[in-house]
């Protein structure tokens, strides 16, 4: 899975994620059964093979889960990475490309956000057609993947969460405050505190830059470490990059991990963006 999060506060957004990626394995047990026959009521030793649900079969520490879209947006990306042998990083790309050719050029992130979500719903139904199904296989509300599309309505904060299912709907969060998306069972968890202690909830409308970087990492980095100490395979790992989206400078990045040795000795964290 991943852990994707944002922030709106007086100042800008601020956009987080992990870096792990899991490979998921579909296994088979075999067992030994006696059976009766039918014809002539003796027992038998069969083999029989019986399915176990999908499991993590291993994880890589450096998938780009949070990029910047036509220099003004920042996207984080949850859930499935690969769609019809394409990841959602290159399709993103793709796409970012593809609009600038045509020169389409978008103000708002509501508008962004929908062209993302049609895109990737056709892709999606590209690889369930490959696996000789479709679309209305999949259950009512399940999201095969989704994403977090961060920036601005003129001078309005907006997260928009992105669902790519059976459909691709949206839903906007507009109000100053956080948003998480992905594997949040921490988070959900940390906040359940804040209804039992009221005066521990966070200020959201009073953060500055700092803060807001700060506590998303805070929630990450918690679910990580919550992770790394239970005992299962974890789903939220590797490093934590971190981007601020302002109407004024649109996508920065505040950290971004450092990839292959050509960068070896030189610094990612800096505000320079694609």
């Amino acid at each position: 899975m991943t852990l994707i999060v944002s922030l709106r506060i007086p100042d800008g957004i601020v956009i987080a994620g992990d870096s792990l990626s899991t490979v998921v394995g579909q296994g088979q047990l075999e067992a030994q059964i006696d059976v009766t026959c039918p014809d002539c009521n003796h027992q038998h030793e069969i083999k029989q093979n019986f399915p176990v649900p999908p499991m993590a079969a291993t994880t890589f520490s450096y998938a780009q889960k949070v990029f910047p879209f036509c220099k003004k947006f920042g996207v984080g990306a949850f859930g499935t990475g690969l769609l019809a042998n394409i990841s959602v990083y290159f399709t993103m790309r793709l796409l970012e490309e593809k609009l600038q050719k045509e020169k389409r050029y978008f103000e708002e992130v509501t508008a962004i956000a929908k062209i993302i979500g049609d895109t990737f719903h056709k892709l999606l139904q590209e690889q369930l057609k490959q696996e000789n199904t479709s679309v209305d296989a999949l259950q009512k509300k399940q999201a095969i993947l989704g994403f977090q599309v961060v920036g601005y309505d003129d001078t309005q904060p907006k997260t928009v969460e992105v669902f790519v299912g059976r459909k691709a709907h949206n839903r906007v969060q507009s109000e100053l405050g956080c948003t998480y998306s992905g594997s949040g069972e921490m988070v959900h968890a940390i906040w359940g505190l804040y209804n039992t202690d009221p005066q521990s909830q966070p200020p959201y409308p009073i953060f500055s830059l700092q803060d807001a970087i700060d506590y998303a990492e805070f929630l990450i980095r918690t679910t990580i470490d919550h992770q790394r100490f239970s005992q299962t395979i974890p789903t939220v790992g590797g490093d934590i990059d971190i981007a601020l989206v302002t109407p004024f400078d649109g996508f920065r990045w505040i950290r971004q991990k450092t990839l292959g040795k050509i960068l070896e000795g030189e610094s990612n964290e800096t505000d320079s963006s694609y």
